[in-house]
């Protein structure tokens, strides 16, 4: 990765994309068809399209999450939150750059399946001091995400 930091920034921009389109695709095509369904604000994050959705009927745990080169955040969380996740799920594009075509069934099938599970049982989880972030592939994603943008996660 720190051959990647060498690259020129406009290379840089190109090369993710290039990437996120071919290598990524799969991921890239399901985020680019739920622009249309999750509106709100959308600003650029290292090269990230990042959409601060409004709450609908199939969102309704309110979670971020985040499909290749697309990260959607809720707007109901907390400007400290969105801040601070926004760092996470750009871990999650990173892990989409690695895996490419595998990313659904690597990083994101297991991390649906987690989420779910940590949020139907979130209080046995922290009274035994198990964070969300704690576990595969969401850890890898908090580290990714510090590591390219020099940001914490939390």
């Amino acid at each position: 990765m720190k051959a990647f930091q060498r690259i020129p920034k406009p290379l840089r921009a190109v090369l993710f994309h290039l990437i996120q389109w071919t290598w990524g695709l799969p991921q890239n095509l399901v985020g680019l068809l739920l622009l249309p369904l999750l509106r709100g604000e959308r600003h650029r994050y290292h090269g990230a399209l990042v959409t601060v959705y409004r709450r609908l009927r199939f969102t309704k745990n309110r979670s971020g999450f985040s499909l290749g080169s697309f990260i959607f955040i809720p707007e109901t969380w907390s400007a400290y939150d969105k801040e601070h996740i926004v760092v996470h799920e750009y871990g999650h594009t990173v892990q989409s750059l690695i895996l490419g075509p595998l990313y659904l069934f690597v990083v994101g099938l297991p991390s649906c399946i987690w989420m779910h599970r940590y949020n139907k049982r979130r209080s046995v989880y922290r009274g035994r001091g198990v964070n969300y972030t704690d576990r595969f592939p969401e850890h890898g994603a908090d580290r990714l995400g510090e590591y390219a943008t020099g940001k914490k996660p939390y």
